[in-house]
């Protein structure tokens, strides 16, 4: 998976099954890794139609009944939850701030790998940002099968279509997490609908179904590497069938001339008239039998001489793999934008620097050393001498 986009943890989605079940009035008796639940008569839901039912929080536990549902990022299950929710609440909105961060920041590389130290942080927000987050389920399929399925967050700014790695990993490990430390309801300030365009929104959306895409393609690889192996192994299962009929076929034609070389010795030199007639009657029969048998052999080596082109291609369409995705729930989220001084010190003396900031995402542009001007980073981190700001390059 690549930063750009956030999994969906097990114990995240825990805590939203145990909480969403919990205002559905459910009791949950927990047993290992299994969830025994009851809900309340008035409950009206759609991914049950019985009352009493167990969750399994592990997909490869032995011996799982049918009626078992499996509570993971990849199970149908999840996605019936999902859609639950989605139908009683399809868009959410949330205010990102400082207040709502308790000034918690993330501090650039060029810092966290300096020998000075961040003794004092300042943020001074200018104007509002909005972004949409979005989970959205990735299915992988082939033709003939399903194979696997996958539920990712992404974060875009609505109008720069910016990816914001960040954000997401905040909003769900934190916000979106029951039972976090965070604020219940960072929503308070945002208003309705917030302004957003659809065209801007639904483009930042198609713009998160890509991203969540491309944040899976190792997984995605990996089941086009399976299903090109499985069309390789049944490939050569019929290539090697084929040069098996081939063979059968030789040695059946090879048979019937043998046996219409006897017969027309019979024909040539019977012992009677009736068994002239006898043969002539099985050599036809015979020459009819090979013909097909012939015919169905140059078939076949014309076939093998094109490679079975037309069996890979069948063989190749039904391995081939479809990856879909569809968007499960969204959340409009304002975020502020300004700038940051960080007040470095090191030595006794300490000096401030100054950076454009954005809550929950971090620094997001490029700072210059302002001895040499070369780029501050991880690798060039920054350094305080004589109260002065310079770089490791500076040395």
């Amino acid at each position: 998976m690549t930063d750009v986009t956030h999994a969906v943890t097990q114990s995240t989605l825990e805590a939203f099954a145990r909480e969403f079940l919990d205002n559905l009035g459910a009791t949950i008796r927990e047993d290992g890794s299994r969830w025994h639940v009851r809900l309340p008569s008035h409950a009206d839901v759609g991914f049950t139609d019985v009352h009493e039912f167990d969750i399994a929080l592990d997909s490869e536990q032995e011996g799982l009944e049918d009626a078992v549902h499996v509570l993971t990022p990849e199970s149908g299950f999840t996605q019936q939850l999902l859609d639950e929710a989605s139908e009683t609440a399809p868009v959410g909105q949330l205010a990102l701030t400082e207040a709502v961060t308790d000034g918690i920041y993330q501090y650039p590389s060029w810092t966290r790998e300096s020998d000075v130290d961040v003794v004092d942080a300042t943020f001074s927000p200018y104007y509002d940002r909005m972004a949409v987050c979005v989970f959205v389920r990735i299915d992988i399929e082939t033709v003939s099968e399903y194979q696997t399925q996958f539920l990712e967050a992404v974060t875009v700014d609505v109008e720069s279509t910016e990816q914001l790695p960040n954000v997401t990993e905040l909003l769900v490990d934190e916000f979106f997490t029951p039972g976090s430390d965070w604020p219940a309801d960072p929503a308070e300030d945002v208003d309705d609908e917030s302004g957003v365009s659809s065209e801007k929104l639904n483009t930042a959306i198609t713009t998160g179904q890509k991203a969540v895409v491309e944040g899976v393609r190792d997984e995605i690889s990996e089941v086009r590497q399976s299903a090109s192996r499985a069309a390789d192994s049944e490939f050569e299962e019929y290539r090697q069938l084929q040069e098996q009929q081939i063979n059968e076929l030789q040695d059946e034609i090879g048979s019937l001339s043998t046996r219409l070389q006897k017969l027309s010795t019979e024909v040539d030199e019977p012992e009677s008239p009736q068994q002239r007639v006898k043969a002539l009657e099985k050599r036809k029969e015979l020459k009819t039998e090979k013909a097909e048998l012939e015919g169905e052999l140059e078939e076949t080596l014309q076939e093998k001489s094109r490679g079975y082109a037309q069996q890979q291609r069948e063989i190749d369409r039904r391995h081939a793999i479809k990856v879909s995705t569809e968007p499960k729930a969204f959340t409009i989220v304002l975020y502020e934008r300004g700038e940051i001084t960080l007040e470095l010190a090191t030595g006794g003396r300490s000096t401030a620097v100054r950076a454009p900031y954005t809550v929950g995402v971090g620094v997001t542009d490029d700072v210059q050393c302002e001895n040499c001007q070369k780029q501050l980073s991880g690798e060039n981190p920054i350094r305080v001498v004589s109260g002065r700001i310079c770089c490791q390059s500076c040395r």
